[in-house]
């Protein structure tokens, strides 16, 4: 195992486990991959969870080889999601005085009842329970419309000290457990959905304690009262708040295990006040070790086109963080949580059987391919609860493993940059959602693979890509330097503004072309390539022709057939191929 980075002592991996009894995890990068160790050992970065832990398959995945679960924890009882008004799934451990570890410590027993030799990173909810929110008026949002109090305020310093508090009471009850030598790292949650949305689907981040904060923000960074001030105000609170807690687990555990967080839902939120647009500030962060988003909702993730990022996957890449995409995949057993409104809408049920199969490879393919970890997320338990699921689920596993040690690198030829900070620049609001959101309906289809920075890397990753894209709601000082950049390098540079927002996958093609930039097909289709796996998922009924560099041959990774460039394609259907001399 490498040495544990910003070790806080010199202490080697036994002193450190025999001092807090818990498995040993780090990030470190090889190749420029990421990569997760627990206790020495690399690990396959493929993961399981569920909400609902009394219908979990911990032993369907146990079976197929998985060895990394993740679990929910809730501090407090309360709405998990303020739009819907679904409740959280247990008791809160802090809903009495007295702390009720029961809950938590039975679902671990799960777990390593169906897998003895589990790794477990636990998801904590740190948001408080009603009755702490209503002896803390003062610490909310502000009222809804219908009068009812708000939920707690990311600027309340009394929350996120209780926050603090209710750590370090968890973490002292975690190692001194039978099953700490299991836990291998926390992932802290909170706000809306548990993804660190602003309670306040309106203000973003409001109430008394808000405005403090922000007159306060206003005087420390010499600023005037302005819609970009405010809304940099909520991102920069925002991620302040997950640095803030991520260094409270680090000191609580003597850095020797990994933390991370829901963040960085660049693409994905286009609202100034989401607080999603400081993911620079966690990239520099090194508390934090691992960053999560969901793959995007934007067109109920249908088949026959891509189902793209939320955020700048590479930027995390580029800075040493290992990113967890969570594949929350609708398969023809998914079904809704309950029968309000909220939870019947399209999104919540899969396609036919055979469909989700070929989006089960789409979602493993992207991370396969780009270098980064994913859980299957089984929501409300058994969506994947059928025999040929779970032998597609352990065939990508073993693929994943046989690929865990290849020197894999980046195929993409194409950078496409996103500039966060231009969030806050704009005049038009729906100006992000069609540059930033819409965009990558094109972006996908485009015909060949691309990377996904922050403008904030500029400097550091331009040299090595033959054409850019770049994603500019509003022009900001670091869009502009972008685009010096790209003109001083020579670099060919597109840039997209909602004017040009509706630019179609041939137009960029063309764009590509101009650059000499490497089509693997001249077709819409969606593409993800490395220097050892090309996925195509087709986009219509017929043949797709795949250019494949050199003189590289496909072979496909589940049979072991070589196969040809020329694909007969039905809409929506997964090709995954190993590419071989």
């Amino acid at each position: 195992m490498p040495k544990l980075e910003h070790a806080a002592t010199a202490a080697d991996l036994g002193a450190v486990q025999r001092r807090f009894n818990h498995a040993i995890s780090c990030v470190s990068v090889e190749n420029g991959t990421p990569c997760l160790y627990i206790n020495r050992e690399k690990q396959t970065p493929l993961a399981y969870i569920t909400y609902l832990t009394e219908q979990n398959r911990y032993g369907d995945f146990a079976r197929a080889g998985y060895r990394l679960f993740s679990l929910p924890v809730f501090f407090g009882f309360n709405h998990l999601n303020e739009n819907s008004g679904l409740d959280v799934f247990s008791k809160g451990i802090f809903d009495q005085s007295r702390p009720d570890f029961s809950v938590f410590d039975a679902d671990i027993a799960r777990i390593l009842d169906a897998c003895p030799d589990a790794y477990i990173l636990p998801r904590i909810n740190v948001s408080p329970s009603r009755d702490w929110e209503l002896s803390h008026q003062d610490e909310l949002c502000d009222p809804r419309p219908d009068g009812t109090p708000g939920r707690v305020s990311f600027a309340s310093d009394v929350w996120a000290a209780e926050v603090k508090r209710e750590l370090g009471i968890f973490i002292s009850h975690v190692i001194q457990s039978r099953y700490a030598p299991h836990i291998a790292g926390y992932q802290i949650a909170g706000g809306n959905t548990e993804e660190w949305l602003p309670f306040d689907p309106k203000h973003g981040i409001s109430g008394l304690r808000a405005r403090e904060k922000y007159e306060q923000y206003l005087k420390d960074h010499n600023r005037y009262i302005s819609k970009e001030s405010y809304a940099r105000f909520h991102s920069e609170l925002v991620a302040s708040r997950i640095c803030e807690f991520a260094a409270e687990v680090k000191r609580l555990t003597d850095r020797s295990v990994v933390v991370g967080s829901f963040y960085g839902y660049t693409l994905e939120c286009p609202d100034p006040t989401s607080g999603h647009h400081a993911l620079r500030t966690l990239l520099e962060c090194e508390d934090v070790d691992f960053l999560c988003s969901p793959i995007s909702y934007s067109m109920v993730r249908a088949p026959g086109r891509d189902h793209p990022y939320m955020t700048p996957f590479a930027s995390i890449r580029q800075h040493g963080k290992l990113y967890f995409c969570e594949n929350d995949t609708r398969t023809h057993l998914s079904y809704p949580v309950n029968d309000t409104p909220w939870y019947t809408s399209p999104i919540w049920f899969g396609p036919d059987k055979a469909t989700a199969m070929d989006i089960i490879k789409l979602h493993a393919a992207r991370a396969l391919i780009n270098r980064h970890a994913a859980w299957w997320f089984d929501m409300w338990g058994g969506w994947f609860a059928d025999e040929d699921y779970m032998k597609l689920l352990e065939q990508l596993r073993e693929i994943f493993a046989e690929s865990r040690d290849m020197p894999i690198q980046s195929a993409a030829e194409v950078a496409v940059f996103v500039d966060e900070e231009a969030y806050a620049c704009m005049q038009d609001p729906g100006a992000a959602t069609s540059v930033c959101y819409l965009i990558r309906e094109a972006l996908g289809m485009m015909g060949t693979p691309y990377d996904l920075y922050l403008c904030s890397d500029a400097d550091a990753v331009l040299s090595k890509y033959k054409a850019v894209i770049s994603l500019k709601p509003a022009d900001s000082p670091l869009g502009n330097r972008l685009s010096a950049l790209a003109y001083n390098m020579g670099k060919p540079y597109l840039e997209i503004r909602p004017q040009n927002a509706d630019i179609t996958p041939a137009d960029l093609r063309s764009f590509l072309r101009k650059a000499h930039v490497f089509l693997w097909s001249t077709q819409d289709a969606v593409i993800y390539g490395n220097s050892h796996y090309v996925l195509l998922h087709a986009v219509k009924d017929g043949t797709c022709v795949l250019n494949v560099p050199g003189s590289m041959d496909l072979q496909d990774v589940f049979t072991g057939q070589k196969h040809s460039t020329q694909i007969d394609c039905k809409k929506g259907e997964s090709y995954l191929f190993r590419l071989v001399t």
